[in-house]
């Protein structure tokens, strides 16, 4: 380049150059050409002895093309405030530092090029793309209130910080495969791609973390596979993607702790299928809305400590944490989740080694515990949950080593099917109240549990099923027991508040013919030493058994109710024996029978002959030796009658008894 040509401005870069010179063109309107800039970087113009040269250029017009493209530049540039007519060419170049803050740009390309020191964009405005693909870059990549269009950056090597704080950038941005050695910075950065991907972000490798907070992103933010170390933040950052996914995060590895708390929204699906969270995941106060579809999909997810969504989540569409493993609680306690007859919550297959908090709670839609466990309790106090005509909350085969409550206000407003659950502790409904449906209610069919606690629990319509349920301790008012309850198979060690006998049949009365309900709440009232309730539950059973029989069947069972109460009033026979004998005897006294044979008839006694009728085995020679007539003999046949009768009834009550005891 001849010397002679240079402008005034060129002529003053060319004299700077050499020491590091600043020049400021800011107002000047005046131009440098890139053909000068490039010439001076490839050693146009000597180094001065003892310095170290550099670009130092502000406020200039850059025109034609500042071409380094497969150079390697051992000086830095700092170009500040300009304007390039041309995008740089900076393809597979290697360069000791390069800053372009406050400059505008048509594009740049430094895809395959290696920056020994610093890469700097501050405050920069790309029109077109910036490339970056396979880029090293030593030091830190800074795009910090940059306004730029697609970025493609996959492959990209850091040493250290990528801050992208406060940028706009309007197209994609593809972080693919990128790997930074410090921290990757978004705060308060404005992506946009409508429909599209706003960041794909798959694979990339940020060991110190990504920082997100207050990130606004209009299309799809991608992480799967992505490993981050310390933490990953979105506190505040708005996502949205209505009609597909807002955040993919599937299968990312984060060491530390998920947040996504204090003001993050996102409209579509946040997706962390598979994904490892080692400390905390962090969504109290966001808000995800999908309606009709899934808001949060964390299938399969490892969460190293607490999964806390509490007071201020907000959810519209089905949060998933099937087969889940949390080393830590789950708390949504006053969280809001909405999926109108689908699935609010589903945790099924879940393990989790602390407890589920879920007090205050409310729900519209399905919450799913199914085969789940949880090492400590379930706690729903003063929650509410809503299905109507449906299933409220399902936890088939659910296991809870300490308690599951659902008390002080719970309400619910669905059916609540339990069936086959195992609770450590005790199972309390204690001041709740569950609407159902004209079905089951509350379904606890086969549940395990230490104390079932129903005290002043309300129970509209519907049926509680009980069959097969094993319980020690069964807390309840027998009078607040909806009309239905199922208790074949039901099994309990106690009563707390046993009640009357009546309201406990009353109890029983409802859902057919069972013997074993009779059965165990007799051996219970036993077990507590209230013999007389326990004979009166299985007189009870032998009557409510008698309205199943064919109607001989209930003749003769009546016969045995009425003389000695099937075995178990047989007072009620010696009075009947007593007063038949007394007729008897009051009868035969005023009117004596004609002996069979006068000379050899004993003494007429009327007692003993009344006895001797009235007793089908034993003798007292009195009925072989008189013959009553008329009248008198329909009474005596309707003795034996009533003797065999009598005889043969207690025999069979007293089988009974026998046998059962």
């Amino acid at each position: 380049m001849d010397i002679e040509d240079l402008s005034d401005a060129e002529r003053a870069l060319w004299d700077a150059f050499p020491n590091a010179g600043e020049v400021d063109l800011t107002g000047t309107g005046e131009a440098v050409r890139g053909e000068l800039v490039s010439a001076l970087l490839l050693g146009a113009r000597p180094a001065d002895a003892g310095q170290v040269p550099a670009i130092r250029l502000t406020g200039a017009r850059i025109t034609g093309v500042l071409d380094l493209s497969y150079a390697e530049v051992r000086y830095a540039v700092l170009m500040r405030d300009c304007v390039f007519d041309e995008p740089p060419a900076l393809y597979s170049t290697r360069i000791r530092q390069f800053s372009l803050t406050g400059s505008r740009l048509p594009a740049l390309n430094v895809s395959d090029s290696q920056v020994d020191g610093l890469l700097w964009l501050r405050n920069c405005r790309l029109d077109g793309p910036l490339q970056l693909v396979g880029t090293r870059i030593d030091g830190t990549l800074s795009l910090r209130a940059a306004r730029l269009a697609d970025v493609e950056a996959y492959a990209l090597t850091v040493a250290r910080n990528i801050d992208a704080a406060e940028a706009e950038i309007t197209g994609e941005v593809m972080l693919q495969g990128a790997h930074a050695g410090g921290t990757c910075v978004f705060d308060g950065a404005k992506l946009s791609n409508p429909g599209a991907v706003a960041l794909d972000a798959e694979g990339i490798e940020l060991p110190a973390g990504l920082h997100a907070r207050g990130l606004t992103a209009d299309g799809e933010v991608r992480l799967p596979d992505a490993r981050i170390g310390r933490r990953l933040l979105l506190s505040g950052a708005r996502l949205s993607n209505p009609s597909g996914t807002a955040l993919d995060a599937d299968r990312a590895r984060i060491d530390g702790a998920a947040v996504l708390d204090a003001g993050f929204r996102a409209e579509g699906k946040v997706s962390l299928r598979s994904a490892a969270i080692g400390g905390t995941l962090l969504l109290t106060g966001a808000e995800l809305a999908a309606p009709g579809g899934t808001a949060l999909n964390a299938r399969l997810i490892t969460i190293g400590s607490t999964l806390r969504a509490a007071s201020g989540f907000r959810a519209q569409g089905r949060i998933c944490l099937d087969g889940a493993t949390v080393q830590g609680t789950v708390d949504v306690a006053g969280a809001s989740l909405s999926d109108p007859g689908g699935q609010a919550l589903s945790l099924c297959r879940a393990q989790v080694t602390g407890g589920l908090a879920g007090q205050g709670l409310r729900a519209e839609g399905e919450i799913r515990l199914i085969d789940s466990v949880i090492e400590a309790s379930v706690e729903l106090d003063g929650a509410h949950l809503s299905n109507p005509g449906r299933q409220s909350l399902i936890g088939y085969g659910l296991t809870v080593s300490g308690v599951m409550t659902c008390n002080d206000g719970f309400t619910a407003d669905g059916r609540l099917a339990l069936a086959g659950a195992r609770i450590g502790s005790e199972l309390s409904f204690h001041k709740s109240t569950v609407t159902g449906s004209r079905n089951i209610t509350l379904g606890l069919r086969r549940v395990r549990a230490e104390m079932l606690w129903l005290t002043r629990c309300t129970l509209t319509e519907g049926t509680v099923d009980l069959r097969h349920a094993r319980i020690e301790v069964l807390r309840d008012d027998p009078t607040r027991w909806p009309a239905d309850s199922m208790l074949d198979g039901f099994g309990y060690q106690t009563l707390d508040s046993p009640g009357t006998v009546d309201d406990r049949l009353a109890w029983l009365d409802t859902d057919g013919y069972h013997p074993q309900p009779y059965e165990q709440l007799a051996t219970v009232f036993q077990s507590m030493g209230r013999d007389t309730e326990a004979r009166t539950v299985r007189l009870a059973k032998q009557r409510r058994r008698r309205r199943t029989v064919p109607r001989p069947a209930q003749l003769w069972g009546f016969a045995q109710d009425w003389t000695v109460g099937y075995g178990y009033r047989p007072l009620r026979a010696g009075i009947l024996l007593a007063t038949l004998l007394l007729i008897g005897t009051l009868v035969f006294a005023a009117h004596h029978p004609m002996p069979l044979k006068r000379d050899e008839a004993p003494a007429f006694n009327p007692f003993l002959y009344s006895l001797d009728l009235l007793l089908p085995i034993i003798s007292f020679g009195q009925e072989g030796a008189f013959n009553p007539r008329g009248a008198y003999q329909w009474l005596a046949a309707a003795l034996i009658a009533s003797g065999w009768i009598l005889a043969t009834t207690i025999a069979a009550g007293v089988t009974r008894v026998l046998s059962r005891q």
